[in-house]
């Protein structure tokens, strides 16, 4: 086998050069389908991983809510919780709901791409670790300390918004819910609307911005202001202690099954939905989108390994006096099948070592790639509107480095079969007629 081996080394530079032309284009076709499946890999998981983290971060590792969809009760948040510490978890109240913001000049301008969400300080702080995410301002909420005759109440927007809205801390917006904007109008049978004559009229809750705060994740922040939990309940019609749902969270959020099982038991009535069974549909997305990728691009190393065929072909007919010389000295077949496979598998480690380096390198300063290229083209390649969070995620797992690199290189083995069969089959006197 050393003989082999040592022909197959020998054989992937020619006598006068450092290395083959040909050669060096195989390898480099293998380098870069390696290197494109890596960074594609990292990415996909980078993304799905950072996603996970931001869903447990802004929906907690699972929620309680009535099953029929109406807001529990002081009463059933009481109970609730009790049932959750005797299960060696904690929870809190919250109050989500879309809202109606007014904003600017006096209050002229309107938008309804807006989520109330409501729950104690402290918890926010706990497990949210909001008072983290404060880049201006301070976390506080509730009523205005400064003058108790004021309707004014603390809130917390995100960066997004107060880019949006044009405010700073300190500055006040008025909100809307959506349960008094509806008794404004009434629905007729035949499927039109008209103003509710009997309606009564109501005044917006006012807010004042006391902090400005940035999660990174561009969905969350573009929507997302946080309240006071009173004054959310005072503002949908809620009263004081009540909550649309209970925020959860036990010791592990990815093992929680045994944990979510013995809560719907000890809870009947209730819907305990976990982070991931909320967010099935995405996740699931996401973990067929990671496969597809690595199918279709596994094509690219198909294709060197095609090139690796060609190649091979073109060094048997260079080299076919060579094979003669050698099979007239008593080289077997299989020897001689040997030497171009083994050719072929060298080319595959050579290419899939050179591909792993280039792939983790790029993923290594890809923030800098990105904006390199952003500053010589003149545009955002990741424009924080577009996508989840503010930089490129991306993360290596060993095992799929270690899939790719067995793909690509068992795929360029493969790819020099053929040509070392026909190697094999050489005869010698045929090989040697015209030397």
């Amino acid at each position: 086998m050393m003989h082999e081996l040592f022909l197959a080394l020998r054989y992937l530079k020619p006598r006068r050069n450092a290395v083959s032309l040909i050669t060096l284009t195989s390898i480099l076709g293998v380098t870069l389908g390696v290197a494109v499946l890596i960074i594609v890999m990292a990415v996909m998981t980078g993304f799905t991983g950072e996603m996970k983290k931001k869903l447990i971060e802004t929906q907690a590792h699972f929620q309680i809510r009535n099953a029929n969809g109406i807001a529990m009760s002081q009463l059933e948040v009481k109970s609730v919780l009790h049932e959750l510490e005797s299960c060696n978890s904690s929870g809190a109240p919250v109050i989500q709901s879309p809202v109606l913001v007014q904003f600017g000049p006096l209050n002229r301008r309107l938008d309804s791409q807006v989520v109330m969400f409501a729950a104690p300080p402290e918890e926010l702080k706990k497990h949210l670790h909001l008072d983290s995410y404060i880049k201006k301002g301070e976390l506080k909420l509730g009523k205005l300390d400064t003058d108790w005759r004021s309707q004014a109440h603390y809130a917390v927007i995100s960066k997004d918004m107060a880019e949006r809205w044009q405010l700073d801390t300190g500055d006040r917006f008025l909100v809307h819910s959506a349960t008094n904007l509806t008794k404004l109008v009434k629905f007729n049978a035949g499927g039109g609307v008209e103003l509710n004559q009997n309606a009564s009229m109501y005044l917006p809750a006012e807010f004042t911005v006391a902090g400005i705060y940035s999660l990174g994740k561009s969905d969350f922040d573009r929507m997302v202001f946080f309240a006071d939990l009173d004054d959310a309940a005072e503002l949908v019609g809620l009263n004081w202690g009540d909550a649309t749902s209970i925020y959860g969270w036990g010791a592990d959020p990815f093992d929680q099954e045994k944990l979510l099982t013995a809560l719907g038991d000890r809870m009947p009535g209730k819907a305990v939905i976990g982070w991931e069974e909320a967010n099935r549909n995405f996740l699931d997305v996401l973990a067929v989108e990671k496969t597809m990728m690595f199918f279709l691009l596994i094509f690219i190393v198909l294709v060197a390994a095609f090139s690796i065929t060609n190649t091979l072909i073109t060094s048997i007919y260079q080299k076919t006096r060579e094979i003669g010389l050698l099979k007239a000295l008593g080289c077997s077949d299989g020897a001689v099948m040997r030497i171009f496979v083994l050719q072929g598998l060298l080319v595959g480690v050579i290419g899939s070592a050179a591909g792993t380096l280039l792939g983790w390198l790029i993923i290594r300063y890809r923030q800098g790639i990105i904006n390199l290229v952003s500053r010589l083209t003149g545009q955002n390649l990741f424009p924080k509107k577009f996508y989840f969070f503010d930089a490129l995620p991306a993360e290596i797992i060993p095992q799929d480095v270690a899939v790719i690199v067995i793909c690509s290189i068992a795929l360029c083995t493969i790819g020099a079969l053929l040509p070392a069969l026909r190697a094999a089959r050489l005869q010698p006197a045929e090989a040697l007629r015209y030397e």
